[in-house]
C-alpha cells in the first residue's frame, strides 16, 4: 500500500467518524436520550451474538461465491483468502467517497493471494455489475409493475436512482466486454512526453488486449457459471437484506413482509449511495430511518434498528478492518 492510499484509508476513516458521530448526536438530540445507550441496553447477549453470526456468514457466503467462480476458472486460491478478499471490499467501500475503494483493493488483494490480475478484475466486475443490475431490475418491479409508492421518497429521486443503476450498469458490461475500447483512449495520453515517462503504455496495452480475451474465455465456455453465479449474487442480495431485517425486528415489528422490505432496500440503496460521503455514512442512517418508520408502530425504535444494522455492517467493519491494517502495515515496515 503506497503512502497515498494510506493517507485516502485514513481520511476516509476519520470522515466516518466524524460523520458517524454528527448522526449519533443529532438522534440523541432529537429523541432526547443517549441512542447508544438505548440501543445497546435493549439488547440482549444472544441477539448481539446471532446478528453478529448472520452478517459474518453474509462475507462467508460472497466468498464460497467468488471461490466457485475461480476454481471454475482454474484459479488457485484457498477459501479463507477469497472470504478475505470479500471482507476487503467491504472495508475499502466503507472508508473511500462513493464507495468506490472496494473493488479495485479486492483485485489487488485477489492479484497477490495468486489470482491473475485479468481474471480478478473480470470476477470482481462481473460481480458488480450483477449486483447494480438485481438492483435496477427489483426496483422496477416493484416500481412499475407493481405500481407501489415508497412513502419518503419522492418518484423523482426513485427515478433518478432507476437511471444511474441503469447506467452504471450499462458503464460496467460494456467496459467488461470491450476492454480493447480502453486502448484507443490509452493511444491520445501516449502522446504526451510527460505521461510517457511515468506510464507503461506497452505494458498496460498488453493487459488490456489479455483482459479481452480473458472475458471472451470466459463467455465462450462458462455460460452456465455465469447463470449460477447471477442466481447466487441474487441469493446474497436477499440474505444480506435479511440480516438488516432481523436488526430492525430486534427493536420494533415491521408491518411488512420481507419480500416487500427487499425491494424497498433496494429502491433506497440506489438513492442513499449516491451521497459523496464514505460508505454513504449519514446518508443511510437518514434516509432509512425516514422511510421505514412508515412501516411501524413504533417509529421512534426504526432509528435504533437502523443504527444497529450500520454497526454490524459499516462500523463494526471498519473497526476490525482498521485494526488488522495498522497490524499488517507494522509486520510490513518491521520486515
Amino acid at each position: 500500500m503506497t503512502n497515498k492510499d494510506k493517507k485516502t484509508v485514513t481520511i476516509g476513516v476519520i470522515l466516518s467518524i466524524i460523520i458517524s458521530g454528527i448522526v449519533i448526536f443529532f438522534y440523541s438530540f432529537s429523541l432526547n436520550k443517549n441512542i447508544l445507550l438505548s440501543i445497546f441496553s435493549n439488547l440482549s447477549f444472544k441477539k448481539i451474538l446471532f446478528s453478529t453470526i448472520l452478517m459474518i456468514l453474509s462475507f462467508v457466503f460472497d466468498g464460497i461465491k467468488h471461490y466457485i467462480v475461480f476454481k471454475s476458472l482454474k484459479q488457485k486460491i484457498s477459501l479463507i483468502s477469497s472470504i478475505n478478499s470479500c471482507f476487503v471490499t467491504g472495508y475499502f467501500s466503507a472508508v473511500t467517497p462513493f464507495s468506490v475503494g472496494g473493488q479495485p483493493f479486492q483485485i489487488y488483494y485477489l492479484n497477490k493471494k495468486g489470482i491473475k490480475s485479468t481474471y480478478a478484475t473480470q470476477v470482481v466486475f462481473l460481480r458488480l455489475f450483477e449486483m447494480i443490475l438485481l438492483m435496477f431490475l427489483v426496483d422496477l418491479t416493484y416500481i412499475f409493475i407493481l405500481k407501489n409508492n415508497v412513502i419518503g421518497i419522492s418518484r423523482n429521486i426513485i427515478a433518478l436512482g432507476l437511471i444511474l443503476t441503469l447506467l452504471s450498469s450499462t458503464v460496467i458490461l460494456f467496459s467488461i466486454l470491450f476492454p480493447k475500447i480502453f486502448i484507443k483512449i490509452l493511444e491520445v495520453f501516449k502522446k504526451s512526453k510527460f505521461l510517457n515517462r511515468l506510464i507503461k503504455f506497452e505494458k498496460l496495452e498488453n493487459w488490456f488486449i489479455e483482459l479481452d480475451e480473458t472475458i471472451r474465455y470466459i463467455l465462450k465456455n462458462h455460460k452456465l457459471l455465469i447463470a449460477i453465479d447471477f442466481v447466487m449474487m441474487f441469493a446474497l442480495l436477499i440474505f444480506q437484506s435479511y440480516v438488516f431485517y432481523y436488526s430492525i425486528n430486534i427493536f420494533t415489528e415491521l408491518n411488512i413482509p420481507f419480500l416487500h422490505f427487499f425491494a424497498i432496500v433496494n429502491i433506497i440503496n440506489a438513492v442513499a449511495f449516491l451521497v459523496p460521503t464514505p460508505g454513504a455514512s449519514g446518508s443511510f442512517e437518514v434516509i432509512y430511518s425516514h422511510v421505514l418508520s412508515s412501516f411501524s408502530k413504533k417509529p421512534s425504535l426504526i432509528v435504533n434498528g437502523v443504527l444497529y444494522f450500520r454497526f454490524l455492517s459499516y462500523y463494526l467493519v471498519i473497526l476490525i478492518g482498521t485494526l488488522v491494517l495498522i497490524k499488517f502495515l507494522k509486520i510490513k515496515e518491521n520486515n
